[in-house]
């Protein structure tokens, strides 16, 4: 009977509880399932054998919380009771796999990619991504449906900063699924003034408001650089990770959810060595 672990660095975004209960259904009982939390505070490990699980998608339910550990962590030791491990993760997470883990030759591990921006190098997509997009879509089509009943003197500007590290590729996808405009984490100076005719000219008799997505980073420069320029009425409001992760993931995160974990059994199974799954167009890749 092999001992399989499963440990969640960075963030836990909707679908990932899904994985474990398919894990613990098909893995139990020919197999002992782990769950793994590093403490943040002591950085103390607890093993904990995951001996139900349930389906429920709800975060408030999920059974393993976020681990965190520095890059010099005694990563040997604290996987060693185990056969193998899944580690779970997000952009900052694999390049912490692949510096300080995936070198063990000791541990055997599979990292699989979770981000709700989407920002996992190699990957054309990732877990809990679409149940984000779908959240901040929401949110902001609620406060579009406020802003079009009132009525302003100047044409009314509403932001939406999305906390922690959203990609370009995000803030262009909420962008437009909501029809407003985005300022990129990677901007040049051109686009500044490009973004300031963009939304002047999308003001119409009709259409007095409008919206604008950016990274909580680029706050100040949106106010200095941006608003300055405009005659309009601004109003922001911030996103946070937490609505960001939502609470019950969409279709499309749950198919996601399944395929990967369908995947990490695969690797299971088939006794595998160290490598990592990679989300890509044509479907999900083991390397």
């Amino acid at each position: 009977m092999l001992k399989v672990g499963v440990i969640v660095l960075g963030y836990l975004p909707s679908g990932v509880k899904q994985i474990l209960h398919r894990l613990y259904e098909n893995v139990s009982p020919s197999h002992q399932l782990f769950g793994l939390e590093i403490d943040r505070e002591t950085s103390e490990i607890t093993y904990t054998e995951l001996k139900e699980v349930s389906d429920a998608p709800y975060l408030s339910h999920s059974i393993l919380k976020v681990s965190a550990a520095s890059s010099n962590y005694q990563w040997d030791q604290a996987f060693a009771p185990m056969d193998m491990t899944v580690v779970i993760g997000d952009a900052e997470a694999k390049e912490l796999w692949q510096t300080s883990i995936a070198t063990k030759e000791a541990i055997r591990t599979l990292f699989v990619p979770v981000s709700i921006y989407n920002n996992v190098r190699g990957n054309d997509w990732t877990l809990g991504y679409d149940s984000a997009l779908n959240s901040i879509t929401q949110n902001v089509l609620k406060v579009q449906d406020t802003i079009q009943s009132l009525k302003y003197d100047k044409p009314r500007l509403f932001g939406f900063s999305i906390e922690g590290n959203p990609s370009t590729n995000m803030l262009q996808d909420i962008s437009l699924a909501v029809d407003g405009n985005y300022l990129a984490v990677d901007y040049e100076e051109e686009e500044i003034t490009a973004l300031c005719e963009t939304i002047t000219k999308s003001y119409t008799y009709t259409k007095t408001s409008s919206v604008l997505i950016y990274s909580d980073a680029l706050k100040a420069v949106i106010q200095d650089s941006v608003i300055s320029k405009l005659d309009v009425d601004w109003k922001y409001t911030e996103i946070n990770e937490a609505l960001c992760m939502g609470t019950n993931p969409t279709a499309i995160d749950r198919i996601l959810a399944n395929e990967l974990a369908d995947e990490v059994l695969r690797w299971i199974k088939s006794n595998c060595l160290t490598g990592e799954l990679v989300v890509q167009k044509d479907g999900i890749q083991f390397k």
